[in-house]
């Protein structure tokens, strides 16, 4: 049996030149993809605690040079893992949640940091061209029973999940998210269903029972794949204060 040591491995995940054809993903320029991972990874490893590791997986085959470059200037490497696969071969109609749980079943069963943690480490996946700003105040108000630790929403829409932040343990992994890419696809018989949505859906069937939103509301910077809007202008601002409030003063409104 492995030890418990309390560690946290945070999982970015990346695809620097998506499919073309993918459904709602307009931002696909590979040079602005890969600054927007540079940013990002930077950003996390400035904020690196003793007790964590980055994973930072790419499904592409795209040379990641240039962010192994970040990790040694920040004097870091050995605390940071690339893996590197060629995953994109799938039909674009599958969707970008099929594309990035296939990233995160790679990374769960090749990454070294991963395959080595302790029953107890708590992964973070982060879709790895956003930057959490306040990623610690998330990650230390997590439930420390909370084995897998997501955040659900039923405004604007119902039946919503968020899926650019969610954590979990290797086991809860395995019983909840291994394999899960099939149940994903967003685009069966001409009707289109966002895996944010079909993932919650999963989680339903296979009776998660939460905690099912998270204590501190995530302050999202970057670019939204689906039309290039940033996440961080002044409406992006606006959301981002109302659901923090909403949290604290009326937590049964999931926003």
């Amino acid at each position: 049996m492995k030890r418990h040591t309390g560690q946290q491995i945070l999982l970015l995940t990346a695809s620097i030149t998506p499919l073309d054809g993918i459904n709602k993903l307009t931002y696909t320029d590979p040079g602005q993809r890969l600054r927007d991972y540079q940013r990002a990874l930077e950003h996390y490893l400035a904020l690196l605690r003793p007790n964590e590791r980055v994973v930072f997986c790419e499904n592409t085959g795209y040379d990641l040079g240039s962010l192994e470059n970040i990790a040694e200037r920040m004097n870091v490497r050995e605390r940071v893992e690339f893996v590197s696969f060629e995953g994109n071969d799938f039909p674009p109609h599958y969707g970008r949640g099929y594309g990035e749980f296939g990233i995160i079943d790679h990374a769960m069963n090749h990454s070294r940091f991963i395959r080595e943690a302790a029953d107890d480490t708590v992964i973070w996946k982060i879709t790895g061209r956003y930057i959490v700003a306040n990623l610690h105040d998330v990650t230390d108000t997590r439930p420390r029973k909370a084995s897998l630790y997501c955040n659900f929403r039923d405004f604007p829409r119902k039946g919503w999940m968020d899926l650019f932040l969610m954590a979990w343990t290797p086991a809860t992994y395995r019983t909840y998210l291994a394999g899960v890419s099939p149940k994903l696809i967003e685009n069966r018989d001409g009707q289109f269903i966002s895996s944010e949505l079909l993932m919650r859906n999963h989680l339903v069937e296979r009776g998660f029972a939460g905690p099912y939103r998270f204590r501190r509301t995530p302050r999202l910077v970057g670019v939204r794949g689906a039309d290039g809007t940033p996440y961080h202008n002044r409406e992006g601002r606006r959301k981002y204060q109302v659901r923090r409030l909403l949290a604290v003063f009326a937590p049964w409104v999931w926003i």
